[in-house]
């Protein structure tokens, strides 16, 4: 905060006048962001459904490998590569429990909608948190 003398004092937190000016652009790309990941969960539970009524005895396990190669139109290989990171970024943490389709979707939403990999760069908070929030909302909890 600026002292008597138009200096800004030491404990005031800094900001450029370019941070200033883009923090409005942040919050609609935050928007837009909940929108997009919003579509890709309805998207996702409506492709998930359709699986589930075209396999209907198999294990839950081969339905999210079906819906992954579907959704993301990956190699066979590369579904249980998909299944194995969103088991480790959201199942093995912070209580270990066996994977379910939120765990799915989420992974996917950060890696495919966000253009994120969880497995090199890590995720950051916020994201992480507005994902489950929007995932938790629209995709049940017992797929």
């Amino acid at each position: 905060m600026p002292n008597g003398d138009g200096e800004i004092s030491e404990g005031a937190p800094k900001s450029s006048w370019l941070e200033d000016a883009l923090r409005p652009l942040n919050f609609v790309a935050t928007m837009r962001e909940r929108r997009q990941i919003r579509l890709f969960c309805d998207e996702s539970l409506k492709l998930y459904r359709q699986v589930e009524a075209q396999m209907p005895q198999a294990p839950q396990t081969e339905r999210y490998a079906r819906f992954i190669e579907l959704r993301s139109g990956v190699t066979p290989a590369a579904v249980l590569t998909v299944m194995r990171r969103a088991e480790e970024s959201f199942a093995d943490w912070p209580n270990e429990r066996p994977l379910n389709f939120r765990d799915v979707v989420q992974y996917l939403a950060v890696t495919d909608c966000l253009k994120i990999d969880i497995a090199v760069a890590g995720v950051r908070s916020r994201i992480v948190d507005f994902v489950i929030d929007i995932v938790g909302h629209v995709i049940p909890r017992d797929l």
